[in-house]
């Protein structure tokens, strides 16, 4: 029986349902009003403009920021129509790999142009890649319904927590139960997972007691999940986060960041994060390497 659940909650997760409208909306998104500017399309490098395709390194596993559709090949959500739309202003089709998370941030600028994935802007990972910000989004937990094993998400010490490997989740958990053995607790048993469904599916089928992720991806799965899962608490850490671009590639950068900011002027930005239900986390403009802990 668990593993029947596991097993459509997986396919439930990843496939293209309509029980919430939001797959309706996504298949609306319209970019055929989003146009060339060929200012910012000249200032690509030309590393990344030589095939004229942006290759973009994605987790399809987050959604409603990206993930699978009915043919599970395809991948869509609100981060895929914002690098649609951004590639359209420079003049560049798109190519998306599905590839492991922990995986694409050390291959951008070899295997991949750029990186969508919801990643959070961190100083750490500002050391070696360049982010330009695009939405903000904090980190929420996420419960079987009625909140049955009593989780205190201000003391996690000894709870089972599923988390996504490679995340600013997982780093926040890992400091959370070291600060839990430090006083005398015993430490959060931490239930590392490759993708964020099988994080999921370990609440839903009782492996783990809760779990930590966006907030967007959190609310998302409560209302795929149908009643199975509710939030905990209020968000935590709002934090921006950013499409991943090469250390080296300043030119890349400036060229997205200005694709962005003319989509946000446009009022095409908000309206593809208002076609997916996720315009709590607009932001105004859109900056490179914003200034982060």
């Amino acid at each position: 029986m668990a593993f029947a659940l596991a097993a459509s909650l997986i396919f439930g997760l990843a496939a293209c349902g309509t029980s919430d409208g939001l797959d309706d909306a996504q298949a609306n998104v319209d970019l055929s009003r989003v146009t060339r500017d060929d200012a910012l399309a000249a200032r690509i490098s030309d590393e990344v403009k030589k095939d004229g395709v942006l290759t973009v390194g994605s987790n399809a596993v987050w959604a409603p920021a990206e993930f699978t559709g009915e043919d599970n090949e395809t991948v869509i959500g609100y981060e895929i129509d914002l690098i649609k739309a951004v590639a359209k202003v420079l003049g560049l089709d798109v190519r998306i790999v599905n590839s492991s998370f922990s995986t694409i941030i050390p291959s951008v600028g070899s295997k991949f142009d750029v990186g969508v994935s919801g990643f959070t802007i961190t100083a750490e990972r500002e050391k070696t890649v360049t982010f330009v910000e695009f939405y903000r989004a904090g980190m929420s937990y996420a419960v079987r319904a009625g909140n049955p094993k009593k989780v205190d998400p201000d003391n996690l010490c000894g709870v089972r927590a599923s988390v996504q490997v490679g995340t600013a989740e997982e780093t926040a958990l890992e400091d959370a139960s070291a600060a839990c053995v430090s006083g005398g607790r015993p430490a959060i048993d931490m239930q590392v997972y490759e993708a964020q469904t099988q994080a999921t599916t370990a609440v839903i089928t009782g492996r783990a007691d809760v779990m930590y992720s966006d907030t967007p991806v959190s609310a998302y799965a409560v209302k795929q999940t149908k009643g199975k899962l509710e939030l905990l608490g209020d968000p935590y850490d709002v934090a921006p986060q950013g499409i991943v671009v090469a250390k080296k590639d300043t030119a890349t950068a400036e060229a997205i960041q200005g694709a962005l900011n003319k989509l946000i002027d446009s009022g095409e930005y908000m309206r593809i994060l208002h076609a997916w239900g996720v315009e709590d986390g607009a932001i105004e403009r859109a900056e490179i390497n914003p200034d982060v802990k």
